[in-house]
């Protein structure tokens, strides 16, 4: 005998709206672990990138110090070759000139320049026309000048001039 107006049915232990409910809930937190994870994998690609971004800065920085020091380096050898440039150009003045002031009377067989030094070696056919003509002119460019004269069988004169400019403290 039966108290009930209607037949018994299964009960289960989740209510069909409880079922539905821990599904959307347990889907959430499956979405939030793979956004955790995601986000994850994006961290660690961003410290990865950020260690090759500081390696090739310090790489970047090493390059750059070397151009600085090859920068130095063409900067003095720039500054070198133009201060010879212009010793070159003064010196080839100062030997243009030196022939120019040389007269026609005498002949030249040797010159040698040095930094505070000029020997000329040559032939004259007088002391007085080497003194005259070519020892004025060296004394008043030098500080020192003097002449040694060797007499020739022909009559000339063979001579040795030493001109010295005075070192300046």
């Amino acid at each position: 005998m039966g108290y009930s107006f209607i037949a018994p049915q299964p009960k289960r232990i989740l209510l069909k709206i409880t079922r539905i409910w821990l599904f959307y809930v347990i889907l959430t937190f499956g979405i939030l672990l793979f956004f955790v994870g995601f986000l994850q994998m994006q961290r660690d690609y961003m410290l990865k990138s950020a260690i090759e971004s500081e390696k090739s800065k310090q790489e970047l920085l090493v390059q750059i110090a070397a151009l600085k020091s090859e920068m130095e380096r063409v900067r003095f050898e720039k500054s070198f070759a133009d201060d010879l440039r212009t010793q070159n150009g003064m010196l080839s003045e100062s030997v243009k000139n030196l022939f120019e002031l040389i007269p026609d009377q005498i002949t030249l067989q040797a010159i040698e320049m040095e930094r505070d030094r000029l020997t000329i070696k040559g032939i004259t056919p007088s002391k007085e026309i080497y003194s005259f003509l070519l020892e004025v002119p060296l004394r008043s460019i030098f500080h020192e000048s003097r002449a040694d004269f060797y007499a020739l069988p022909n009559g000339w004169f063979s001579f040795v001039s030493v001109s010295r400019l005075k070192e300046e403290p």
